[in-house]
């Protein structure tokens, strides 16, 4: 049986992690196996894991719930994914913005 990842990168997810601390964030990288993900922590119970990279098991992870995203946050974005040079988000996060009418 052929193990598909279910996130890819860009994807933001909440979940947990190992010792069962709450985190969401954002995966930068699927690891082989695909079953786990490289998450840059945003948010979590734990304030010393905002800012950090960590490795989650997939299974471990669900997406977040996909919401239209204010003009500030599409905007700290999209330096985001300059920072990453992602060029497939950046187009993406600049269509939407422009979609604002922006």
């Amino acid at each position: 049986m052929k193990n598909k990842a279910k996130f890819n990168v860009g994807h933001w997810v909440q979940g947990e992690t190992w010792d069962k601390q709450r985190i969401c964030g954002y995966v930068i990288n699927i690891e082989n196996p695909e079953d786990i993900a490289k998450v840059y922590i945003v948010d979590s119970i734990n304030k010393e894991l905002p800012g950090r990279m960590i490795r989650v098991l997939s299974k471990s992870l669900q997406k977040v719930p996909e919401q239209a995203p204010a003009k500030a946050a599409l905007e700290q974005l999209i330096d985001i994914a300059l920072l990453t040079k992602d060029e497939e988000w950046f187009k993406q996060l600049s269509k939407q913005l422009c979609e604002m009418g922006v």
